[in-house]
């Protein structure tokens, strides 16, 4: 989920800002969405694990 979000938000954004071509922000918020599932996942993980 993490590399999902780097590709996605940043790349989106990066692509957004050398390209102008609009609809790259709109799919941003799906690379933050990543992000979130990301650290959810690995505080759940981390929750979870016993030492």
């Amino acid at each position: 989920a993490f590399i999902a979000g780097i590709a996605i938000f940043s790349g989106s954004l990066y692509a957004l800002s050398l390209t102008g071509i609009k609809w790259l922000g709109a799919i941003t918020p799906i690379g933050g969405v990543a992000f979130i599932i990301g650290w959810s996942c690995m505080a759940i993980a981390g929750w979870n694990l016993k030492l």
